[in-house]
C-alpha cells in the first residue's frame, strides 16, 4: 500500500448486534485495507475493546461512539493508529467528527460521519448540527453518513416527497460547501 494512501470505508451497518453481521464489516474493512472505518445505525449502547476488534479487526481497535438510543442509531469511527492520527473528537447528537493526521504524508483533514434522523420533527436540528460542524474554507473536509435526506427529487423512487425539507438540506450543503462524490 501507497505510505500517503489511507483508504476510508463508510458504511450504514443496520446493526451490529448479530456476530455474522460484526464478522461481514471485518471482513470487508480488513480486504479493503481501511484505515479508517466509518459506521452509522450500529444499534449498539457501547462498544468496548473487544467489539470493536471483532467489528473492525485488530488493526483498527481505535474508536470513537456515539451509542445508540434503545435500538435506534448508534456511529462509531474506528482507525488504524499506524496509519492515522485522530484529535479533536467531537461526538454530538447526529454525529462524530474529528481531525486527521496521515501519518505518512503529514495531510490532515476533519472527517465527519452522520446520521440523520428518520423523524422529520428532528431534521432541522439535525441540519443545525451539519451547519455547526462545518469547517469553513480552507480546511479539507470529509462528511459521509446516512443523511436520511434528499436534495433532488431524482433521488427518490417515489412522488411522496417533503420539498420543504429537500430545500432545507440544499441550503444546509450550500451554507456547508459540500458537494456530492459520485459512485
Amino acid at each position: 500500500m501507497n505510505d500517503a494512501f489511507c483508504p476510508i470505508l463508510c458504511w450504514n451497518v443496520r446493526g451490529l448486534n448479530n456476530p455474522a453481521r460484526r464478522a461481514a464489516v471485518c471482513e470487508l474493512a480488513t480486504s479493503a485495507k481501511a484505515g479508517i472505518l466509518c459506521l452509522q445505525e450500529t444499534k449498539m449502547a457501547s462498544i468496548d475493546a473487544a467489539a470493536a476488534c471483532e467489528i473492525a479487526g485488530p488493526s483498527r481497535r481505535s474508536r470513537l461512539c456515539l451509542p445508540a438510543v434503545g435500538t435506534r442509531g448508534g456511529m462509531a469511527i474506528f482507525w488504524n493508529l499506524v496509519l492515522v492520527d485522530i484529535s479533536i473528537p467531537q461526538v454530538l447528537q447526529f454525529s462524530i467528527s474529528a481531525v486527521v493526521t496521515v501519518l505518512h504524508s503529514g495531510f490532515v483533514f476533519v472527517i465527519s460521519t452522520v446520521y440523520g434522523p428518520v423523524d422529520d420533527a428532528l431534521k432541522p436540528d439535525f441540519l443545525q448540527e451539519m451547519r455547526a460542524i462545518s469547517t469553513g474554507p480552507g480546511t479539507p473536509w470529509l462528511i459521509a453518513g446516512d443523511f436520511n435526506l434528499i436534495y433532488e427529487a431524482r433521488d427518490k423512487n417515489n412522488l411522496n416527497l417533503c420539498r420543504r425539507l429537500m430545500g432545507q438540506f440544499r441550503v444546509a450543503i450550500d451554507h456547508a460547501e459540500i458537494f456530492e462524490l459520485a459512485c
